[in-house]
């Protein structure tokens, strides 16, 4: 018989000190600083107030510094669409990134976290067989593929930059994660939406000893995000060190990284527009700074219009154009 899951207010917060040993500069990990905190209505938001507010926080939240809450209550992602965070149940993680990068590179970042993100799901948990493996959906979406062909959520990734004060671009890049760790089928946001949890149960073919409760569930967590951090400092160090002696080469060496895990690629989708209108065809490649590039085929020019047939044309799509990303069949 299976235990009952522990309820959510029971579950043990994050190992901080392991998150410290292992990514820590002086671990070997990189991070300059990591600090856990109970309660944020949004780990992005809060870095963002601190360094709009205050000139000093260059120093206080260097490039590499890790917010990651136990509880998120007013999380958001792209386009303000609401992020729930289950006390305990899953990842709330934000990063303080100042890298040397061009500007016109700092829009791959979040890209670059769900390539991060899905290598962590493959290599450490397992999430890499032909039914049930982990993807990275346009633009900024890890998903898990379903028996039936599906592909549901279990990661949104959003960066937001910090203006300078000069107005000469970004001072500093905040890139908010969040992961759906231990949420049961029940407490899932949506029906489209899984979390590790119940993709360890799916690939063991039955209830996962314990439901992970105790301190196996606080092990998942921790492990999970200090496997996902510390590939991503590697990736980012890898990308800047390109990018100081071959500017031209970065744009080559995303597109490359991220198109190798981007299911979208070959799809027929949908690009549902701010404006009510929408545009169909086929995803072909990803631009210079990360756009999507669809062969459109038929084009609506709103919600209750009808699809007209167009002449077949390569379009590209920045994320901020696009409100909806669907599959077309």
């Amino acid at each position: 018989m299976t235990a009952a899951p522990p309820p959510l207010h029971a579950l043990p917060a994050l190992d901080i000190d392991l998150l410290r040993r292992r990514l820590l500069r002086g671990a070997g990990g990189g991070y300059a600083r990591v600090e856990r905190i109970e309660s944020v209505g949004s780990t992005n938001q809060h870095l963002l107030d601190a360094l709009a507010a205050d000139d000093a926080a260059t120093a206080s939240w260097p490039h590499l510094s890790v917010l990651t809450a136990e509880e998120q209550t007013g999380g958001r992602g792209r386009l303000g669409r609401v992020w729930t965070s289950p006390r305990g149940a899953s990842l709330s993680t934000s990063i303080v990134l100042r890298p040397r990068l061009d500007p016109t590179h700092l829009g791959w970042l979040s890209m670059l976290a769900g390539r991060t993100l899905v290598d962590t799901l493959r290599e450490d948990h397992g999430l890499d067989t032909a039914s049930q493996r982990a993807v990275l959906k346009w633009p900024n979406d890890v998903q898990v593929t379903q028996p039936v062909g599906a592909e549901k959520k279990i990661s949104g990734i959003l960066a937001a930059a910090v203006p300078a004060m000069a107005g000469s671009g970004p001072s500093a890049v905040v890139l908010g994660i969040g992961i759906n760790v231990l949420l049961q089928d029940t407490q899932l946001p949506t029906e489209n939406a899984t979390s590790v949890l119940i993709e360890l149960r799916r690939a063991a073919n039955g209830p996962v000893p314990a439901e992970l409760g105790g301190e196996e569930a606080a092990r998942l967590r921790t492990e999970l995000l200090c496997g996902f951090l510390e590939r991503f400092a590697l990736r980012l160090h890898a990308v800047e060190e390109l990018a100081s002696r071959d500017p031209e080469g970065v744009s080559v060496l995303l597109r490359e990284q991220v198109g190798e895990v981007l299911s979208t690629l070959g799809q027929q989708v949908r690009v549902e527009l701010p404006h009510g209108g929408a545009e169909r065809g086929v995803a072909r490649s990803l631009g210079p700074d990360g756009s999507l590039q669809v062969q459109v085929s038929h084009v609506r020019s709103g919600l209750e219009r009808d699809w007209t047939v167009c002449e077949p044309v390569l379009r590209s799509f920045s994320a901020g154009d696009v409100v909806h990303l669907r599959p077309s069949p």
